[in-house]
């Protein structure tokens, strides 16, 4: 049902996936290694910003899979703070059909900014933000999940 891919250069990109996965109880996958996903999937994509160029490993991803009505909610990490890369994956994602619900973004380090980013307190912003979209887009299962979890 949820598909978590991303890429990073750093690490960063990297840490905010495993977060989101683990609470969507999946394995986040990189996009170098990722193939086409399933078609029904639920997608979880993230990128670092990279001095506001879409990397070309995710331009890479985004050729072999087909994202025409496909739901997608985006993740991004960056030094700098900048959206530009963001705005230049989802202009992207929607000329190709998707639709995306949901964004998120923190700081990763770069350099000497940011150290120590992304922080615990990110990462479990990033884990909220999973659930919140899990619940949002998927009601059903969310409130099946809470009875299961009740009964044990």
């Amino acid at each position: 049902m949820f598909e978590v891919v991303y890429f990073s250069r750093t690490g960063n990109t990297r840490k905010v996936a495993e977060a989101i996965a683990e609470e969507l109880k999946v394995t986040a996958k990189d996009v170098r290694t990722a193939g086409v996903l399933p078609q029904d999937a639920f997608i979880f994509l993230g990128t670092g910003c990279y001095g506001a160029t879409l990397p070309k490993e995710i331009g890479a991803f985004m050729q072999k899979n087909k994202f025409n009505g496909r739901i997608v909610a985006l993740f991004t990490t960056s030094g700098f703070g900048s959206t530009s890369e963001r705005g230049l994956i989802e202009k992207q994602l929607m000329g190709k059909g998707a639709i995306i619900t949901h964004n998120y973004k923190c700081f990763g380090h770069f350099l000497t900014t940011k150290k120590g980013h992304p922080t615990g307190e990110e990462l479990a912003n990033a884990k909220e933000f999973a659930r919140m979209v899990a619940i949002t887009m998927f009601p059903q299962k969310a409130e099946r999940s809470k009875k299961l979890s009740a009964a044990h």
